[in-house]
């Protein structure tokens, strides 16, 4: 008989799956031809429609598969409605055939926090440096660090 893997786990196995969905949506965005870049708080800190899109596929989608983590995103956007192509529902298989870390094991959803950076390296995105683009989703449990995914979507990438 299998027992469920550990929340923490769980929670990298669809991580590492909606950070694929990530990179396609950014891949999506960049081939659109429209970035529609806004100024934040300045020309250096810039926010696109792939920063946009991204935080909202991944924050919604934790949050509908885990509804007591709290999620930090970078971007400051209001709730709305997005469309369910932008929501990412599996998991990485791969990721659940390791063990969770012992001390790791028995934390509770509400004890965690999620740290989105849905689109790390805006400007160089902005500028065509795509290999210094990246999604970033950390986990933390009692004000720690603990675990987290790195996608990176030009990863390797040939102009």
């Amino acid at each position: 008989m299998s027992t469920k893997p550990a929340l923490l786990m769980r929670l990298l196995a669809s991580s590492f799956a909606i950070a694929e969905k990530a990179q396609m949506i950014i891949h999506q965005v960049l081939s659109g031809g429209n970035l529609n870049i806004v100024e934040k708080t300045g020309a250096n800190d810039l926010q696109t429609k792939a920063d946009r899109l991204v935080q909202q596929s991944i924050c919604l989608s934790l949050a509908r598969k885990f509804p007591k983590l709290t999620i930090i995103g970078e971007e400051d956007l209001p709730f709305q409605e997005i469309d369910e192509d932008l929501i990412e529902s599996g998991q990485c298989e791969e990721v659940l055939k390791y063990s969770c870390p012992v001390q790791y094991s028995h934390f509770k959803e509400e004890e965690i926090v999620v740290w989105v950076d849905p689109l790390d390296g805006t400007k160089e995105f902005t500028e065509g440096f795509l290999d210094h683009v990246t999604v970033l989703i950390g986990i933390a449990c009692g004000g720690k660090a603990i675990a987290g995914v790195i996608n990176q979507p030009y990863y390797n990438y040939q102009v």
